[in-house]
């Protein structure tokens, strides 16, 4: 009888204490436990996406190519352009951080290298691998360097001389 009776108070008090909780979630238009995971509909979405990707190939050579023409533009442009949306995710959130050096090795190797690079099968001396980095600021590009003043055209040779 007295286990009944510590039983019912402690479930009483355990109510008292939960109270206030319950109060400031009804609030705010909900309640204080989380949703059960997985039943957001971005998740959902994602599953689905995923499960649809399963089949595909992956494109490694389209990759490399992209990357190979981004870090081209954006030497020419003198300033990173806007990142292909087509890439991976990691891809992207990397190219964003090339410095306009990093660029310049990337464009001097073969697409094969580059997907290498990608795919981290190995690296290419002198570019960070594939991971997230903080997007680069570029440096104007250095002016073009007029000739030394001692340069001297040779003489050519006038006809008949």
């Amino acid at each position: 009888m007295l286990m009944r009776i510590l039983a019912a108070l402690g479930r009483a008090f355990a109510w008292l204490f939960g109270l206030p909780g319950r109060l400031l979630g009804g609030l705010f238009g909900g309640s204080l436990t989380p949703p059960p995971a997985g039943d957001s509909p971005l998740v959902a979405d994602l599953k689905e996406e995923l499960a649809a990707r399963q089949g595909e190939d992956v494109d490694h050579a389209k990759d490399a190519r992209l990357v190979l023409l981004w870090c081209a533009d954006s030497i020419v442009a003198d300033r990173p352009v806007p990142v292909p949306s087509s890439l991976p995710r990691v891809v992207k959130e990397w190219l964003k951080g090339l410095s306009r050096d990093e660029c310049e090795l990337v464009i001097s190797w073969e697409k094969t290298a580059i997907s290498a690079h990608i795919r981290k099968l190995y690296a290419l001396p002198g570019v960070r691998p594939v991971q997230p980095l903080p997007a680069a600021k570029w440096a104007p590009a250095p002016a073009t360097v007029a000739p030394a003043p001692d340069f001297v055209l040779a003489p050519t040779p006038r006809p008949g001389a």
